[in-house]
């Protein structure tokens, strides 16, 4: 095991009715709060009028700021730090998932900051300085609400950017899972999929092998594969809900252990931002993909992977364990309702060479690496994997 130094700043507050505490957490970080959300089922819900009422009945100022998209936009942040600077805003509150939350984290950045802020996400400038930033959680997928990480796409190169920026990692997060109930069935499948995600690429990394660790990253992956399936069949399922948004928490905030492989996640923005695709959806495809690449050079391992997360039968060659693991995880996602491959998800034809050069320009570099480094003819042939 690895030395570490581990932190865990973010206060949650989780369970019924944790909202009702957003007036009590937002009133001492000061007088005026950006409200921000995506789309109106926030409003329809009255959950928008709900929050306002409360901030105001403790003395804040509300700026509703809303619209935010998936894999959201970095023009659209930029809007919200002009906003955030007239409004003298002191306070973010995020109402959503990841992908509201990451806008909040760029906001947070960049009202503070005077130059571009693309150039924080390609790291020519470090922000020295951030505004707080709070969480009323709707949608559990990317731990977001507990981490220092986000995700940024640019709107004219359609490239993604991640930042790891302690600066901004959220001072309180509140999690009811009541307030998942209404997410399409289509977006709690995608979002249970990047939970597993975070667990699978920390549960690939060679250097960080060891029972603790692999054991909890499959306990996780095991989680999702049970709850998920009650989810979609009972919305209203409130423990079904409740073990999806902890997952996700857990899954992705370093309790599972630091650092993984995260080819897969890399590659998953190539295809978020090609083509619009669902960060979970994307990630479903290039998880079996990836498996079936390393099926004959890593057979062990997927062997393991199959038998400790998919419940193979371990009474067999290991290649045979090994593609019904696969085959178990291709049934996972078809049963949630989600393509196993591009062609099914409507991108069958696409150039899989042109991909890879999006991935690693210049055909430089490699992918991943902590379990086994993908580099530009590994990546095309996992792609046309992926292709189906």
């Amino acid at each position: 095991m690895k030395d570490f130094t581990f932190s865990f700043p973010t206060r949650a507050i989780f369970g019924r009715g944790a909202e009702d505490q957003a007036g009590p957490q937002c009133a001492p970080y000061g007088p005026n709060v950006m409200l921000l959300y995506g789309s109106e089922r926030i409003r329809r819900s009255g959950l928008l009028g709900k929050l306002t009422a409360d901030l105001e009945a403790h003395g804040m100022t509300v700026t509703p700021f809303g619209g935010i998209r998936e894999n959201p936009l970095l023009s659209k942040a930029e809007e919200g730090c002009r906003l955030a600077r007239q409004k003298h805003i002191t306070l973010l509150l995020a109402v959503g998932g990841g992908s509201v939350i990451d806008t909040a984290k760029a906001v947070s950045l960049g009202a503070k900051y005077q130059g571009s802020l693309w150039d924080l996400y390609t790291g020519k400038a470090k922000a020295k300085t951030a505004l707080p930033i709070g969480v009323v959680l709707t949608a559990a997928a990317t731990a977001s609400e507990a981490n220092c990480v986000s995700v940024i796409t640019h709107d004219q190169l359609h490239l993604k950017m991640a930042l790891a920026e302690p600066l901004v990692t959220p001072k309180f997060a509140l999690m009811d899972p009541v307030l998942t109930y209404t997410m399409p069935a289509i977006q709690t499948a995608a979002c249970s999929v990047d939970i597993f995600a975070h667990a699978f690429e920390r549960y690939f990394h060679k250097g960080q092998k060891g029972t603790l660790r692999a054991q909890m990253c499959a306990a996780l992956m095991r989680t999702v594969i049970q709850e998920l399936p009650k989810a979609l069949a009972k919305p209203d399922d409130y423990d079904a809900r409740a073990q999806l948004m902890w997952s996700a928490t857990v899954a992705h905030s370093d309790m599972l252990g630091f650092e993984g492989d995260f080819a897969c996640h890399a590659l998953s923005h190539v295809l978020t931002g090609q083509f619009g695709l669902s960060h979970g959806t994307a990630l479903g495809i290039l998880m079996v993909a990836w498996c079936k690449y390393m099926l004959m050079v890593e057979t062990a391992a997927i062997a393991e992977f199959s038998t400790l997360v998919w419940q193979a039968d371990p009474n067999q060659s290991q290649i045979q364990v090994a593609q019904n693991g696969i085959s178990a995880f291709q049934q996972f996602l078809c049963g949630a309702g989600l393509p196993v491959t591009l062609r099914e998800a409507g991108f069958g034809t696409v150039s899989v060479e042109a991909l890879a050069d999006a991935a690693l320009p210049g055909r430089t570099g490699a992918l991943g690496g902590n379990f086994r480094p993908l580099h530009y003819h590994d990546v095309v042939s996992l792609l046309q994997l992926a292709q189906g």
